[in-house]
């Protein structure tokens, strides 16, 4: 079986895992499948960062764009973070690759945003650990959902993992050591 690990910081792919490993635009590595954003977390010289992701977005190693998003826990004003996010869904619809998305408390603004530039290219909200009520909204709009480590040993988010369509769901190792095939064995 081959497995695709859709957000890893730590990880590397292996001879049944392609790994996307999740690079910043200033220190991206690019000898690997690499997505590329500006997180919520790092927007205090987000323009520099635009002008250095631009070229690396193009790398043919980019396999989507992200990690980026909405973050109500952050001092950054919601409005920037929503002008950077549209930065980059332009940018994923006009190379034709996937979103990776971060998103802390700012599901219904991500599904407002969704609504309002219908994307072409696939959606997906890492590190899903929410309920069902909310997968359900997300899924209804086309966002897909990555899982990570704690599939492994949360129930509630196993039976939401459950009922999530297949086309809709996808496994993570974001920052941790774990591999996702040992994830997928968990759950199994």
């Amino acid at each position: 079986m081959y497995y695709l690990d859709v957000h890893s910081h730590n990880g590397h792919s292996t001879a049944d895992t392609l790994v996307i490993r999740n690079q910043y635009p200033i220190t991206a590595d690019t000898s690997e499948p690499f997505s590329v954003g500006i997180h919520p977390w790092y927007t205090d010289n987000w323009e520099a960062q635009w002008e250095a992701l631009l070229p690396i977005a193009m790398h043919p190693n980019c396999w989507a764009i992200g990690e980026c998003g909405l973050d109500k826990n952050m001092a950054t004003p919601l409005a920037l973070q929503q002008e950077i996010f549209l930065k980059h869904v332009q940018l994923s619809e006009e190379l034709g690759l996937p979103l990776i998305i971060h998103c802390v408390k700012a599901y219904a603004e991500i599904i407002a945003l969704k609504k309002k530039t219908h994307p072409q290219q696939l959606w997906v909200l890492h590190g899903f650990r929410k309920n069902k009520e909310v997968a359900q909204s997300l899924i209804a709009q086309g966002i897909a959902l990555s899982f990570g480590a704690a599939l492994g040993y949360d129930k509630r988010l196993q039976e939401v993992f459950e009922w999530v369509p297949e086309e809709y769901r996808f496994l993570e190792s974001d920052d941790t050591d774990i591999r996702v095939s040992e994830v997928k064995v968990k759950i199994a």
